[in-house]
């Protein structure tokens, strides 16, 4: 499958739709280039993910006039359905003003300066009690309204909800095989204090990402390993399981190689101007699985741009190749054969009909979730209640929460279809 890797895209609220934006020729020439490399590598891109830093002061306009760029400019350009997205939060995704509270100010300062070796420890006391990780989660809630569409938010770990602190998405390589997708967040902890070895990833990080027959792990973490004041476990369990790495913040452009992994950092695609060696850059990124079932390897080729003048060039390895192609051992594995079910024996004289209708191809979750938080608030809860997909408790949940639930739940009892014919027949009944 085919990657697009963006980060740090930084939408300003003080450039939002506005005739003097200074990226408004940069973002053509990213849409340019992207359009380009489609017809050169002769695919479309199969997900976009992007690695934090959407928005630059975690507003929500920002991340209107994001989902409006992405939706409208990024998906077509590069052929990917905009369910399809994959996002983490980032350090500039982070809304200051609620951590700015006394109580988000005491706990930061307590967090930090708690040791190395007790920090997991202290950080998931803090995560496993529902008000203090409200607290620790709320700076982050513009960015969860925006990621919920592509379910990718991050949050208190509800299992009624299906709401987890990490995001989480599978998809089928050409082997058969899963390439399991994990977004992970590295600002629980986040102000203006921010520094080398004073983030913290969430401590569940280090914990499922396990090894399973069949699957390749790729992660997503907005700071690299050097930022975590935390980094040991995670570190550790991620070169150990996970074939791919992905980071953001840091505005290289660089693929460290490995024996049993690759890590990749994004670049920014709209880095500060005032930065030294101002350079915008992206990646693809494709992942295929070649070789016979007892020996498997993963291959990976990498498109590295960055931006040279108005234009982007690659930017090939370290023996002039572009793109870049690198390959990992897998275990083995082998598509399991699918059971046939039993013959039904056709009595004498019986008509065997040739042209039964084909069902119409399931519809996803993510689709639903886009199609009903794109609804007013009273309309979702009109719908949800009629459909009686809510449950106690819900109520104390936020009204994308709510939502998500709801979609959840429809899932789970297979009625996504119908929570998706009921959202396109109230929208009808408006017109």
């Amino acid at each position: 499958m085919l990657l697009l890797h963006l980060s740090d895209i930084h939408f300003n609220s003080r450039d939002v739709e506005k005739p003097y934006d200074q990226n408004l020729g940069l973002r053509d020439d990213t849409i340019h280039d992207i359009k380009e490399m489609r017809k050169k590598i002769g695919r479309d891109v199969d997900a976009i993910l992007i690695s934090g830093d959407i928005a630059y002061h975690g507003q929500k306009s920002e991340y209107e006039f994001a989902w409006k760029w992405l939706t409208e400019e990024l998906c077509p350009a590069c052929g990917c359905d905009e369910k399809n997205m994959f996002v983490i939060p980032g350090n500039h995704d982070v809304d200051r003003k609620p951590a700015e509270a006394p109580m988000h100010e005491a706990a930061r300062r307590h967090l930090r300066s708690v040791s190395k070796s007790k920090a997991n420890a202290e950080i998931r006391r803090y995560v496993d009690n529902e008000l203090s990780s409200t607290m620790l989660f709320s700076p982050i809630e513009n960015f969860n309204r925006f990621a919920s569409k592509v379910l990718c938010e991050v949050g208190f770990y509800r299992k009624q909800t299906g709401q987890n602190p990490y995001a989480k998405r599978d998809f089928e390589l050409n082997d058969g095989s899963t390439l399991r997708i994990w977004g992970f967040n590295s600002v629980l902890v986040c102000d203006a204090e921010d520094d080398v070895n004073k983030m913290f990833v969430d401590p569940s990080a280090a914990e499922i990402v396990r090894r399973e027959d069949g699957v390749t792990h790729l992660i997503m973490c907005h700071h690299p390993f050097n930022w975590l004041r935390n980094s040991a476990e995670f570190q550790g369990r991620i070169e150990e399981v996970a074939k791919i790495h992905l980071f953001g913040h840091e505005h290289t452009l660089r693929v460290d190689e490995h024996k049993k992994f690759t890590r990749i950092r994004a670049g920014a695609l709209h880095p500060d101007r005032d930065e030294p060696n101002w350079q915008p850059g992206y990646n693809f990124i494709d992942v295929s699985v070649s070789g016979p079932p007892e020996k498997r390897k993963l291959d990976l080729k990498l498109w590295v741009r960055h931006l040279f003048g108005t234009r982007y060039i690659s930017v090939p390895d370290g023996e002039g190749n572009d793109p870049w192609q690198l390959d990992h051992d897998l275990a083995p594995w082998t598509k399991p054969v699918p059971v046939a079910p039993p013959a039904v024996p056709q009595s004498p004289g019986s008509v065997i009909v040739e042209d039964a209708p084909v069902a119409s191809p399931a519809i996803s979750l993510r689709a639903v979730a886009i199609k009903i938080l794109a609804l007013r608030e009273f309309d979702q809860r009109e719908i949800i209640t009629k459909l009686a997909l809510h449950q106690d408790g819900d109520q104390r949940l936020l009204d994308y929460e709510f939502a998500l639930a709801a979609v959840r739940r429809a899932d789970e009892r297979g009625e996504l279809q119908k929570l998706s014919d009921a959202i396109d027949n109230h929208q009808g009944a408006k017109k």
